[in-house]
């Protein structure tokens, strides 16, 4: 049945009158009577009892109609809540993320995101690049580095210089263990080739960890040197560390990030609204840089 046809029941119990009724609802009277008749077939039983001036409800018809009510009562209640937060941003929000962005800047966006927007909840996914794109169509957004997901729009929003990066006061850097985050084999191969052009020498990374915030600490706590994108260098001081832009056959080691969405996934408030919040936040970041 439809919520019309629920309507139709309920207005028919208040007035107790076809013609009634059919006022009541601004169609025919025939038009009522045909769709009474049509209800009843399809509960298979007899809903009104018809008098010459009344309609009187049967035993069975007075439990179709306590529904009836129910279903027409939730109708308006949903409909007056979308009336009410049709400008609202809400609902869920799954977000997949690369590790990199994940311990560097999206903290921040999402705590602007959620001041904006208190009523929207968020699953955040953080993993290594692949493992993001393996699963990119279990988030509404993803935010990868390096490598586009393809059936996706792809909104490069940063690109990353690349800074070989060692502690003062120690040893030559030369002579440090050198210290290898997980990474794409064309990125991991454009590393080696700075250290071979700088050193020259073969590339033998000593210690490797999955998480670049990993391999952050292990160079914070003196152990090694390591390279690092430009966003997850801005909170070293040249005072503790040499920090020297890598070069690779005389170019800048780029590496682009990306985010990655449906486009139909833009019809949810949420997400639109994160995918401006993202833009508005790395615009206003780059020109502080």
């Amino acid at each position: 049945m439809k919520v019309d046809d629920h309507e139709l029941l309920v207005a028919l119990d208040q007035t107790k009158s076809l013609k009634s009724a059919a006022d009541l609802l601004f169609i025919s009277q025939p038009a009522v009577s045909q769709r009474l008749k049509s209800i009843e077939e399809d509960w298979g039983v007899q809903i009104f009892i018809r008098t010459k001036r009344f309609i009187h409800v049967t035993p069975e018809g007075e439990r179709i109609i306590e529904h009836a009510r129910r279903v027409v009562a939730g109708e308006k209640e949903i409909k007056e809540y979308l009336r009410s937060h049709k400008n609202e941003v809400s609902g869920n929000l799954s977000i997949g993320v690369s590790s990199i962005i994940g311990s560097t800047i999206l903290p921040k966006i999402v705590r602007q995101f959620l001041l904006e927007y208190p009523d929207v909840n968020i699953k955040i996914t953080v993993g290594s690049t692949p493992q993001i794109i393996s699963k990119s169509n279990e988030y509404h957004v993803s935010i990868i580095r390096g490598t586009q997901i393809s059936h996706k729009i792809n909104e490069r929003i940063k690109t990353d210089r690349h800074y070989f990066v060692s502690p003062i006061q120690q040893m030559d850097a030369h002579e440090l263990s050198v210290i290898e985050f997980q990474a794409d084999r064309l990125y991991l191969n454009e590393i080696e080739q700075f250290y071979v052009e700088r050193y020259q020498e073969r590339y033998d990374p000593q210690i490797k960890v999955d998480q670049m915030s990993t391999c952050k600490e292990l160079l914070l706590e003196g152990i090694g040197v390591t390279i690092l994108p430009e966003i997850a260098t801005q909170d070293l001081s040249n005072e503790d560390f040499n920090i020297e832009e890598v070069l690779v056959r005389g170019e800048p080691l780029l590496r682009d990030t990306y985010l990655a969405y449906d486009e139909t996934m833009l019809r949810l408030p949420q997400v639109n609204a994160f995918k401006s919040l993202v833009n508005t936040f790395v615009q206003q970041n780059n020109r502080k840089n």
